[in-house]
């Protein structure tokens, strides 16, 4: 018996598709337990700002955000990275306005990004 090349090929598709899905729920879910969660401090929140980004990168595409915040984002997200490869003896930079992110506009970008993961999916809790 011949199982067509289409059938495989579509079967193959689906698996990588769940897999993908479930790559990106267990990240977000990872994500929303840092960025939703009022007994999560302020440093380890800035500490996993790479991975808040990493996460945006990756899955943005999936995420619904207005242009204006999008562009803003992205610019945090270039700033961030420009910041972070100054090097000052052999170490990326201290302080700056890396140190007051979660405090100014950043944020504010940053509770929308969740606010959109959280809105988006109907059996995230609504915390926020």
């Amino acid at each position: 018996m011949r199982v067509p090349l289409f059938l495989i090929v579509c079967l193959v598709c689906s698996a990588k598709a769940q897999q993908h899905d479930a790559r990106y729920e267990a990240e977000k879910i990872r994500i929303l337990e840092i960025y939703n969660n009022p007994a999560v401090d302020a440093a380890t929140k800035e500490r996993n700002i790479p991975t808040l980004i990493d996460f945006y990168t990756h899955h943005s595409d999936r995420i619904q955000l207005p242009d204006e915040d999008r562009r803003q984002f992205d610019e945090f997200i270039g700033k961030y990275t420009e910041s972070n490869s100054k090097l000052v003896d052999g170490v990326p930079a201290q302080g700056g306005w890396v140190g007051s992110l979660l405090s100014t506009t950043v944020g504010n970008l940053i509770a929308k990004l969740i606010y959109r993961l959280i809105t988006q999916d109907t059996t995230t809790p609504k915390s926020i």
